[in-house]
């Protein structure tokens, strides 16, 4: 099973995680290592390596920056959950990442189950 971590910020969106709060994530599509696949499962570490939980994906979607929803956006369970809030904070990281992006960078949407809390062991 795949182990990974939230590019930024990543022990205080786990807790969003494991609180329910957030069920997405996205990612450049050229970034991206291993493509998600729906009903995989995978573990997301702590920063210290810790594992916290395991997940199962639900959907995926590939699009263009600038097609990101509102509807979207609420599921990545961030800041105030508006778009705008959404888009500020994912452009300047992607940004930090490939200086080219731009609106019409295509980027990989991931929704996602929570299976269960704290790494190997299923609850």
């Amino acid at each position: 099973m795949e182990k990974w971590k939230f590019g930024i910020n990543n022990n205080e969106l786990i807790s969003l995680v494991l609180t329910g709060k957030k069920t997405a994530t996205t990612s450049l599509l050229e970034d991206s290592e291993k493509f998600p696949i729906i009903g995989e499962e995978s573990i997301i570490c702590y920063d210290d390596g810790r594992e916290a939980c395991i997940i199962r994906t639900t959907d995926v979607k590939v699009m263009k920056f600038n097609e990101m929803t509102e509807e979207y956006a609420k599921l990545e369970g961030e800041g105030d959950l508006a778009l705008n809030y959404w888009k500020k904070v994912h452009y300047d990281f992607f940004k930090s990442i490939d200086k080219d992006f731009n609106d019409d960078s295509k980027i990989v949407f991931e929704v996602f189950e929570l299976v269960s809390k704290g790494g190997n062991t299923h609850e």
